[in-house]
């Protein structure tokens, strides 16, 4: 049997806003001893040094510990894949985009990834098209996929490689949106080695920002990547598939198939596109025109995969971020009758919301899965109200979800994966009545997405008995003022150090 000792913590209690000064006894990978009384340690400390070889003490020097994050949801394996490629995140013109992917000219495939019309101070989203990215290049396919996932724009050497089985194309502009743009990955196929790698990078970046596990969403292809890299993995995978429900069904596979390092979760499901690409459906059309965006799902073909999945116990994952997509998710649940949601199905980024849906969301015990990060387009002027006007204010309600008693977590989408980026944004939300406490955002990085993949007795909480997945910061998270340059100094999975700091 083996030890670890942390040594002067000061431990954060989020259900009490406070801090306490203890030690912490961790053994084989759970803690086994929450010690408050300054007293008892040297007895613990000699216990050890005489019955136990394997003991390893860390002096935390009044540091302060949180639970270890849940990213609740997060595409790490294809974050991993665009690592690799040219990043156009911190571009702030369409010419700074072109510029950088003409300096990467002897890639096989120009591939840029996560550019924001929103940070541009010149050009337009409407301007990027197949013509401006053929003067990169003729002979090489070239991809620029905004920062969503949704939207992407290719030269007409990489239209060439897309068949007409993709529907949602514009093959005179080059335009990409919803399918073809998300699963571009699958047309223009990284290799394994690019996998292992992309996995590699990812892992060490969602250490470095405090993240022990994770509710991953990938495809079929990306599921057997994950089971050829398996025991490279030291974090925690929630793993949520993208595909048809048949196969799944086909193969006897349940919620909760694995082991506390990596299980499958559910199914993935998109009921609309973004509001970057204006393909979420919202009610009321989109500012100066008549587009509500699109419903990729029917209400006939929802209905159908509700009942599969209630009936061979498949947990649902559903992407809806307009209110009129919500509609029908939550028309096809109330005519289900789900009841207590006993397969915690859950409803990703919902950000458009009304009260009426609120309390209905409540009702049938549905979980919101939202993401914090989302609020950098929330701020008066930027994109959300250039695309809705007005109604851009109510977005991302997290106080009103709370206050409904609907179980809330927060994930990142990876734009970008940190969970401190997150929380600093709903505490600060750009509209008061929707801010959250420092104790209560971190909470829904850390308390509550355990439940979402039923191992809320497992982790999530620094207390005996629990997983020893612990993050170590040097600042008090629980000050406000704290949140914009606080450090994660060490990070614990399973009692094992992954991430040191200093």
């Amino acid at each position: 049997m083996s030890f670890i000792l942390l040594k002067n913590c000061k431990l954060v209690n989020l259900n009490k806003n406070n801090i306490n000064k203890c030690d912490i006894l961790i053994s084989n990978g759970r803690i086994s001893k929450i010690i408050f009384n300054p007293s008892d340690i040297g007895k613990f400390v000699n216990f050890l040094h005489r019955n136990f070889i394997n003991f390893q003490i860390f002096d935390l020097k009044d540091n302060f510990l949180i639970p270890g994050f849940t990213d609740s949801h997060t595409h790490l394996l294809a974050y991993g894949i665009e690592l690799q490629r040219v990043d156009l995140s911190k571009c702030f013109s369409l010419d700074e985009c072109i510029e950088k992917l003409k300096m990467e000219k002897e890639r096989e495939i120009i591939f840029g990834v996560n550019w924001d019309e929103s940070l541009w101070k010149k050009g337009k989203k409407n301007e990027l098209n197949r013509k401006i990215l053929d003067k990169i290049s003729k002979n090489k396919p070239v991809i620029m996929r905004r920062v969503c996932g949704h939207f992407a724009v290719c030269n007409t050497k990489a239209l060439g490689f897309i068949s007409k089985e993709w529907k949602m194309v514009d093959r005179e502009n080059g335009w990409l949106y919803e399918d073809a743009a998300l699963y571009l990955n699958r047309i223009f196929k990284p290799n394994f080695e690019m996998y292992k790698k992309g996995l590699e990078l990812a892992t060490e970046h969602a250490f470095r920002t405090g993240i022990t596990s994770i509710h991953e969403i990938t495809d079929i292809n990306g599921f057997k990547i994950y089971q050829l890299l398996k025991k490279q993995i030291k974090l925690r995978v929630g793993l949520y598939i993208i595909t048809d429900i048949l196969p799944l069904i086909g193969m006897g596979i349940q919620s909760n198939f694995g082991n506390d390092f990596f299980k499958f979760s559910g199914l993935k499901i998109f009921m609309d596109g973004s509001i970057g690409a204006q393909t979420a459906a919202i009610r009321k059309p989109y500012k100066n025109s008549r587009n509500r965006g699109k419903i990729l799902v029917s209400e006939k073909n929802l209905l159908n995969l509700v009942r599969m999945a209630e009936n061979h116990s498949i947990q649902l994952m559903i992407h809806s971020i307009g209110d009129r997509s919500t509609d029908l998710i939550l028309k096809v649940f109330k005519q289900i009758g789900i009841r207590k949601n006993q397969l915690r199905h859950r409803l990703e980024h919902i950000e458009i919301l009304n009260s009426k849906q609120i309390k209905e969301i409540s009702r049938l015990n549905l979980i919101a899965s939202m993401q914090p990060n989302f609020l950098r387009w929330q701020v008066p002027d930027n994109m959300y109200e250039k695309a809705l006007g007005l109604r851009f204010k109510g977005m991302n309600c997290f106080k009103k979800i709370k206050k409904a008693g609907i179980k809330l977590i927060f994930g990142s989408d990876c734009m970008p994966l940190g969970p401190l980026y997150g929380i600093a944004l709903a505490v600060n939300h750009p509209f008061c009545e929707s801010r959250l406490t420092p104790a209560e955002a971190i909470a829904l990085y850390t308390q509550s997405p355990p439940f979402a993949t039923f191992d809320e007795n497992k982790k999530g909480i620094i207390e005996e008995g629990k997983f020893a997945d612990i993050v170590v910061l040097n600042k008090n998270p629980l000050i406000k003022e704290n949140l914009d340059d606080i450090e994660v100094l060490k990070v614990f999975v399973d009692g094992c150090l992954v991430y040191k700091n200093r």
